[in-house]
């Protein structure tokens, strides 16, 4: 939960994944249009880890006669720890890069570049602490220059990508270091909704071979050639200007979904939601059997997107052709929705599903004895908690639902994250010792002495302190409804060891009614999209955002046996 977060920055912080995040793309030109105008003004961006918000930068763009410059000021936290003082990007009016400034700090260190860009080069002048250097590298005329982690700079690569389409290349200069080469895998365009207005985004879909590994990432560009987002998968770092960041904004479901947005009271608050109805189907005399989603754990909202994928909103569309109503929420304090999440804790948003299971039941159009309760991920213990409270749920389906305690899982994810970033040894220790204090401060059974407060105030919260504290084993016994449990054998995230653990849990149950089905798929990720390294359609299916057929496959299958219409 909490360190992950860390080492994913202290490795993005080292060089490989520092070039690897630069490499950022675009494609074939499109003849006979101009260079890009981009609307000039100023932005606010904030920086996401896994979820969790670690640093923000303002960025100005300003256009001359003689060019274009980018601006930006701003702040990133430990333990990258990147001060911008001043950064500065000068183009002409190709957009043929000029000069580059940078006076800021890293690690409490000066850091501070000059580069000049003439006749196919670039020289730079660094001052790294007390260390002193030069630098000159070949690099393209119409270089992108995008030094590591100073986002404003991807406004350039905003402006030029409305000129490329899929497949073309364009030259990236990781200043003050290398250049790299860039590609296009798709373009598609994505409605978001900012309060009552609908707006509308281009995603460039890229990627880019580095050395032997590959990183992909998706490119937000509005309607005026500015940046909207930046999104890394792999990374799980998300770049997002304000306006799309705010509680009121959400992405927005196409295609020939019949969707409605709904409020749903909940304690003091309302829960923002879309309920998705079937199309191409005959209403069932006791209405439609129904299910609800459960938002899981971090900055979700009602689709949660994950790395990029919509999971919820895709299942929503999917369980709905096959004839079942689906709500889906903005967790609190989340999207549209009111409340506090800092002060909420696992319990109360066990909390929020019943009240959202309440507003199913009231509904004319869902039959009250088939409403199934749906989560992903860590949001399974959630509907585990609501399960255990309320026998009237018809059934529960956990996808790569976690199976051990809490704070064993925090510690798991930890190694797991240190060893995909391939982590020194001497560090992969010293992170676990930390988070290993963490755990047992949060838990009262150790000191806060020796934890760095930044990490304290993440980590000292009611939320944190009820995730550690739960046991799916205490959970699951208490619970009666029928169980699918549905997991992907490619899931790194949470390993496919957890759903035997939850099998096993399942099984010891002793209610005749309190059954139990696996379905474990092979090929299948963490983001229920078909991740099998031999997948044909593995790029065009991450660019439609499809979820794996097999999923819901599974899902109705499952459904229809179980909670059967009545006659």
């Amino acid at each position: 939960m909490l360190m992950p977060v860390e080492c994913s920055v202290r490795r993005l912080a080292g060089v490989p994944a520092g070039a690897l995040l630069l490499a950022l793309l675009a494609g074939n030109p499109v003849y006979g249009q101009g260079q890009p105008a981009p609307a000039p003004g100023e932005a606010v961006f904030t920086i996401f880890v896994r979820s969790v918000p670690v640093g923000v930068e303002r960025v100005g763009v300003t256009h001359a006669d003689d060019g274009w410059r980018i601006e930006s000021i701003g702040q990133i936290g430990p333990p990258v720890d990147l001060n911008i003082r001043a950064f500065r990007i000068d183009y002409d009016r190709e957009w043929r890069p000029l000069r580059l400034d940078i006076d800021g700090a890293r690690n409490a260190s000066q850091y501070t570049v000059s580069t000049t860009f003439t006749d196919g080069s670039a020289t730079s002048e660094i001052q790294q602490g007390e260390e002193l250097a030069s630098a000159t590298h070949a690099v393209a005329p119409d270089a992108v220059v995008l030094p590591d982690f100073f986002f404003g700079a991807y406004e350039a690569l905003a402006a030029r990508l409305h000129a490329f389409g899929e497949g073309g290349s364009i030259p990236v200069y990781v200043a003050p270091r290398l250049e790299i080469t860039a590609t296009v895998q798709g373009v598609r365009r994505q409605p978001i909704q900012v309060g009552q207005t609908q707006l509308s985004a281009l995603i460039y879909r890229t990627e880019m071979r580095y050395d032997t590994q590959r990183l992909e990432a998706d490119i937000w560009v509005d309607a005026n050639h500015r940046l909207l987002r930046v999104n890394f998968p792999l990374l799980q770092l998300d770049v997002a200007r304000q306006d799309l960041a705010l509680v009121s904004t959400r992405v927005t479901a196409g295609g020939d979904v019949d969707e409605t947005d709904v409020r749903v009271s909940s304690r003091g608050f309302s829960l923002a939601g879309s309920v998705t109805v079937p199309t191409g189907h005959e209403r069932p005399p006791r209405g439609w059997p129904a299910v609800l989603l459960v938002p899981g754990t971090g900055l979700v909202d009602r689709d949660e997107n994950l790395a990029g994928v919509p999971i919820y909103a895709e299942l929503s569309a999917s369980l709905s052709e096959a004839g079942y109503l689906v709500l889906r929420y903005d967790k609190r304090g989340m999207g549209q929705s009111g409340g506090r999440a800092e002060s909420a804790n696992l319990d109360s948003y066990a909390d929020d599903v019943l009240e959202a299971f309440r507003y199913l039941e009231r509904r004319d159009d869902v039959d009250r004895d088939r409403i199934i309760v749906t989560a992903h991920g860590e949001g399974s213990w959630i509907a585990l908690q609501a399960a255990r409270r309320e026998n009237d749920i018809a059934a529960v389906v956990l996808l790569a639902a976690p199976g051990t305690p809490g704070a064993e899982l925090v510690l798991e994810q930890q190694r797991i994250r240190l060893e995909e970033f391939e982590t020194p040894q001497a560090e992969r220790e010293q992170q676990v010792a930390l988070q290993e204090r963490i755990v047992a401060a949060v838990l009262g059974e150790g000191e806060w002495a020796d934890v760095p407060q930044h990490m304290r105030q993440r980590a000292d919260t009611p939320w944190f302190r009820s995730f550690l504290e739960f046991d799916p084993a205490q959970v699951v016994r208490r619970t009666r409804q029928p169980v699918l449990l549905v997991h992907g054998k490619l899931d790194r995230q949470i390993p496919i060891e957890h759903v035997d653990r939850l099998e096993q849990l399942m099984e010891a149950r002793r209610r005749e009614e309190a059954t139990v089905e696996v379905v474990r798929l092979p090929g299948v990720d963490h983001r229920l999209l078909d991740a099998s390294a031999g997948a044909i359609d593995r790029y065009n299916q991450l660019l439609e955002r499809r979820i794996s057929t097999a999923v819901t496959a599974a899902l109705t299958d499952w459904m229809d046996r179980t909670v059967p219409a009545r006659r």
